[in-house]
């Protein structure tokens, strides 16, 4: 499940309240007026450029949706992925509707997810589907035991599992699995799952089924049911839902249907159905507590996604969020990473109100996002997270920047027309591909999958803007063939 157990932390990076970001060095004063002046005027501009509204928001999500399922349409999709495909363009046709009846934010919604699934078939479309589960992402230290094997091996992008694999990940990593019938695992930090049998499809299919030992998988189905078992219950989620589950090293398993529908057997033959925003834990003896209900996740109020922070004029912003009907308290985490491992986060506290204030100190860009949590301590799931980024004078001294910013990108990988670009660059500098922008993480990193629809030779042009407006470019010249 999204929502996890607090941690302990070594050395508090940030403190509640005030949360306290630690000084890595003092920067000297002295700019002229007329530089700050400017500074404050392009942190405006660029403050209006990102604030972008709703229906622009929703507009380029299903524009940039409907591209991808063109280029999925253009270069075929085997049949072992077609039901995800499927899924994808019914939820891209009912963003276009809600957008059409100007219901904006379930538009963009609808489009972000579809957006996310002909992502994920991009970096498959023209290859053969191999084995029970394919892995499409990987952050941290993620490793794979081979059944009957005693070794592990370092997971990789695009690797195939099989029936009787083992998958771990470490406490600060995290990973996706493909299932040949459309089904996406989202592995949670701290977990080992196996592959218990294979995953086939067609009309006489069977759902695939990952034994999950320790540790949490979130679960999307598509157009095919899909099984996790536990040592405590099994779980039979059903098509086109979205359910967590969550194993304890009690082996206590807790269950909770986001979306769509679940049905869980405890290992003692006791069964409960589970429905939108339920949940239910088995204990390791296999009995099962009553349902009880789980909290909508926050939508966040303030700051608005990307906005900036002039640390020369305050040094404190407030996180708020809409309070969640039946929660009882909220989970906040805050941390220098969009991915939010565990080692990478900078707070993670609990408010009894829907809103929290940061005192800050060291410029950056932050993520942070909020989970509700009710009776019972059942959480929701984790808000879509937003970023803001604080500055302080360095500011104005990028005006007279004019040194373009570090840009490392890898070999590309190829996957039939499709090759995955990864790379990085200094923190805070955007990053275009052949002119499309792609999301930066905190630390500079960048990945994404390039569509090249010609044969023979192409050039892929990376190129990293800083806030000054410095740029560097790098290029790569690849060929596709067409047997």
């Amino acid at each position: 499940m999204n929502a996890r157990r607090m941690r302990p932390s070594s050395r508090p990076r940030l403190e509640v309240d005030w949360v306290v970001v630690p000084v890595t060095g003092i920067r000297k004063w002295g700019l002229s007026l007329l530089l700050v002046l400017l500074a404050g005027g392009l942190g405006f501009v660029c403050w209006t450029l990102f604030h972008e509204p709703v229906e622009k928001k929703a507009r380029r999500l299903i524009q940039q949706a409907t591209a991808y399922e063109e280029d999925l349409h253009r270069a075929g999709v085997s049949e072992g992925l077609a039901s995800e495909f499927e899924q994808g363009t019914k939820l891209l046709a009912q963003a276009k509707r809600d957008f059409e009846n100007r219901d904006f934010p379930a538009a963009a919604a609808r489009a972000e997810d579809a957006l996310h699934r002909f992502e994920l078939l991009l970096r498959l479309v023209n290859r053969e589907f191999v084995g029970a589960a394919q892995i499409i992402a990987v952050s941290g230290r993620v490793e794979v035991q081979r059944a009957n094997q005693t070794t592990w091996e370092k997971a990789k992008e695009r690797q195939a599992l099989y029936n009787g694999d083992f998958l771990k990940t470490a406490a600060d990593a995290v990973a996706e699995l493909l299932f040949a019938d459309g089904t996406v695992y989202r592995v949670g930090p701290d977990s080992l799952l196996e592959i218990h049998r294979e995953a086939r499809t067609g009309p006489k299919s069977e759902p695939g089924e990952v034994k999950v030992r320790v540790g949490q998988v979130n679960v999307s189905t598509a157009l095919n049911p899909s099984s996790v078992v536990t040592d405590a219950a099994g779980v039979r989620i059903h098509q086109e839902s979205r359910v967590g589950v969550e194993v304890a090293e009690d082996a206590t398993t807790t269950v909770a249907a986001y979306a769509g529908r679940a049905r869980v057997t405890g290992s003692s033959g006791q069964a409960v159905d589970l429905a939108d925003r339920q949940a239910v834990t088995a204990s390791r003896e296999g009995s099962l507590s009553a349902r009880r209900a789980v909290p909508e996740p926050p939508q966040l109020e303030a700051p608005q996604a990307n906005t900036l922070i002039n640390m020369d004029q305050t040094n404190r912003v407030t996180l708020s969020w809409r309070p969640v009907p039946g929660a009882e308290s909220y989970k906040v985490q805050v941390s220098r990473s969009r991915l939010f491992a565990p080692a990478n986060i900078e707070v993670e506290a609990t408010r009894l109100e829907p809103s929290v204030t940061l005192r800050l100190r060291l410029p950056g860009t932050y993520y942070w996002r909020v989970a509700a949590v009710g009776p019972e301590r059942t959480a929701s799931e984790w808000s879509s997270p937003r970023s803001f980024r604080a500055y302080t004078g360095t500011r104005v001294e990028e005006l007279a920047d004019t040194t373009p910013p570090v840009l490392s990108v890898q070999k590309p990988q190829q996957m039939g027309n499709f090759f995955l670009i990864q790379g990085v660059t200094e923190p805070g500098a955007t990053v275009t591909i052949n002119g499309e922008a792609v999301a930066v993480a905190g630390d500079g990193s960048f990945k994404k999958a390039v569509a090249i629809n010609r044969e023979g030779k192409s050039v892929i042009v990376i190129r990293a803007t800083d806030a000054a407006g410095n740029t560097a470019e790098h290029k790569e010249t690849v060929f596709v063939e067409v047997d």
